[in-house]
């Protein structure tokens, strides 16, 4: 296999030859070539070798004109597919698929604490989607350790643009850094990411949030930590409660507490309030969770 790693203009080619003013693939009928290009780049590839013959070229089965030469000048999306070269008689001669999309752009990262201090969660997006297979090499270190090897950062949950970094340090006054490189057909890109484990803790909504109507127009409010909060004793949440009725735009927000319950009073007979509630580490580290779901209560008339 040849694999040639082009910027801008120019094109990558698996299983074949590149120049760049025309390239010319094996004639092998058997055999489909995978060519990688940049959009927007010019694609010129000249069917057979040696003295020029009648041929035909197809797009997905349908004729495209009668040349020795497919040019393209400008690539576009929709000129994905796969090409086919024929004799007169139909013969096959060569088959190509082209692939188009756009080399890695460095990555944007953002990663976040849910179950500190036992790990980190880092996930990335890339802009613009390269639309090409995409691969990322993950790894974190210490900043004030540069001597140190690299830790893998695994995969996390299945998903390809997300990892879990575990073991890491706490109180450090030297960032930690996460190194993530993308890499397709048309290259590659990386971002180095520092951040301090206690600025990203973020823990998840809090669960099993339950509202119960209590007498003189009240409402008593109970939840539970995130499971993912490994060690609510010796490092703690507060949460702040928000209620609402009508528009979530017309929200109030109570808190901190420290405890898992609360009471609202002081509410209106006859309205449907939404209660919902967040966490956040007790030292103020990091951010607060997102806020879980509505519960509503409506208090009764009589």
């Amino acid at each position: 296999m040849c694999l040639i790693y082009v910027f801008g203009a120019l094109i990558v080619i698996t299983n074949g030859v590149y120049s760049q003013g025309m390239t010319t693939l094996p004639s092998k009928q058997n055999a489909v070539r995978d060519l990688f290009v940049a959009v927007g780049s010019p694609v010129k590839i000249l069917c057979t070798e040696g003295k020029e013959i009648r041929v035909e070229w197809r797009l997905n089965s349908s004729v495209l004109y009668s040349n020795p030469i497919l040019y393209i000048q400008n690539t576009s999306l929709k000129d994905q597919g796969i090409y086919t070269c024929h004799q007169q008689n139909g013969d096959l001669i060569q088959t190509l698929s082209l692939h188009l999309g756009y080399p890695p752009s460095p990555p944007d990262v953002y990663c976040w604490s849910p179950s500190y201090p036992k790990r980190a969660i880092c996930s990335w997006t890339l802009n613009p989607d390269p639309i090409l297979p995409t691969h990322y090499i993950t790894t974190y270190r210490t900043y004030s350790d540069p001597l140190s090897s690299a830790q893998q950062c695994q995969k996390w949950e299945e998903q390809d643009s997300q990892c879990v970094l575990e073991e890491l340090k706490m109180f450090e006054i030297e960032p930690t850094l996460i190194n993530i490189t993308a890499i397709n057909a048309l290259g590659s890109a990386t971002r180095i990411w520092p951040f301090l484990f206690e600025d990203i803790v973020k823990p998840d909504p809090p669960v099993n949030v339950t509202v119960m109507v209590m007498p003189g127009r009240k409402l008593s409010v109970q939840w539970g930590p995130p499971p993912t909060w490994l060690d609510p004793v010796n490092f703690p949440l507060k949460y702040k409660v928000k209620f609402y009725w009508g528009k979530p735009e017309t929200a109030r927000t109570l808190g901190p507490y420290e405890s898992n319950k609360m009471v609202l009073s002081g509410l209106v007979a006859g309205r449907t309030y939404y209660i919902q509630i967040s966490a956040k580490d007790f030292l103020d580290g990091g951010q607060s969770s997102s806020w879980s779901g509505p519960i509503s209560a409506t208090i009764p008339v009589n």
